[in-house]
């Protein structure tokens, strides 16, 4: 019984290592940055055209994001999983869904590397949107 235990205990510790590494590789390191000619909605924040900064936030959470303009005019911060990209980007990519003239980031894909993000805070916005039957198009805008 013992034995059992301890094989038990073994592969947990094994597994627990695995989901670990995964969460690990997953995240975005650095900052990414990103030049939007259009205001979007991120969570259930809408920000202005300009420059932004993205990096994940440090700490206990790491599913957690920040957007911040340039000049400190605008920001969020919002909730995001681990994405897998159906190819490796050559260029950081940002996802949009649009709905009329509402833009909401949905992913976001580093360059060179197919791990990214995807937001998962639902914004208010686009659930009405949703539930009204209207359908979001989603494009991709690369940046340099």
């Amino acid at each position: 019984m013992k034995q059992l235990w301890r094989l038990g205990l073994s592969e947990a510790a094994v597994s627990l290592l695995f989901f670990a590494a995964s969460v690990a590789h997953a995240q975005i390191v650095g900052q990414i940055n990103g030049d939007f000619h259009h205001k979007f909605i991120v969570g259930n924040a809408t920000l202005p055209p300009g420059h932004y900064v993205f990096r994940m936030l440090q700490g206990e959470d790491q599913g957690v994001m920040d957007a911040s303009r340039a000049d400190g005019d605008a920001g969020a911060e919002f909730l995001v999983r681990m994405s897998v990209d159906s190819h490796t980007p050559r260029h950081t990519e940002f996802v949009f869904k649009r709905y009329d003239d509402k833009e909401f980031l949905t992913h976001i894909y580093e360059g060179g590397n197919k791990n990214g993000v995807t937001v998962i805070e639902p914004s208010r916005i686009e659930a009405r949107l949703d539930k009204s039957g209207k359908v979001g198009v989603e494009h991709t805008e690369e940046q340099p």
